[in-house]
């Protein structure tokens, strides 16, 4: 579907989380290796939300032609929180700390069923996971992993045009000419145009 990519669904994701103004959010970012890096300063801004496009599945074809596929994509929030008062009080959380069990909990109130105003599936809530790593241990560190599920319809280009085909396997309607532009090369031939017109169109004429 027009207008669709990743990078808009990810950006709603992330529109979507900063928007509630959770008040004990330090960090929103893109995943970007933060938790395989400097764990110190990775602590320091915790707690931390992480958003990641995890991969598509294989596309649907939704039309005899082949020119339109739904694709399954799945992207993860990663949420990352901190305490040294116990192991379980990195996850429940105390009346001074968020426990990631919470941040969990908040983000899926705040994500499930949203298309952000985008052509797509709602988006579902996937499988959790707990990230473990030995470089944690005696950290007071706990990473949750949460996977969001949606679907997007892909159009296919015309082969040689670049073109998106219709839904009915015929060249989807292009925006209609309104200008031509001509280079002049003259010979030998240089590779640079020697001269340069552009000639608008009015009403279907010559202007």
């Amino acid at each position: 579907m027009p207008g669709v990519s990743r990078s808009s669904i990810e950006d709603g994701i992330m529109a979507r989380i900063a928007g509630a103004r959770l008040p004990y959010l330090r960090t929103l970012a893109t995943y970007g290796g933060e938790l395989d890096e400097d764990l110190g300063e990775s602590i320091r801004r915790f707690p931390a939300a992480w958003v990641a496009f995890k991969g598509e599945g294989e596309g649907q074809r939704l039309t005899t032609s082949g020119s339109v596929y739904r694709i399954p994509a799945t992207w993860v929030v990663l949420v990352a929180a901190r305490n040294l008062r116990n192991e379980a009080a990195t996850r429940r959380g105390d009346h001074v700390r968020v426990g990631t069990y919470q941040m969990l909990a908040d983000l899926r109130a705040l994500l499930a069923g949203q298309d952000f105003g985008l052509e797509i599936d709602n988006l579902r809530p996937g499988r959790v996971q707990s990230l473990t790593n030995a470089r944690f241990q005696g950290q007071g560190v706990s990473v949750y992993a949460q996977e969001w599920h949606t679907r997007y319809d892909f159009r296919v280009a015309e082969r040689g045009t670049g073109a998106p085909v219709g839904s009915d396997g015929q060249p989807a309607e292009l925006p209609p000419l309104s200008a031509l532009g001509l280079n002049y090369h003259l010979s030998p031939d240089d590779g640079q145009a020697d001269a340069v017109d552009l000639i608008t169109l009015q009403q279907g004429r010559l202007a």
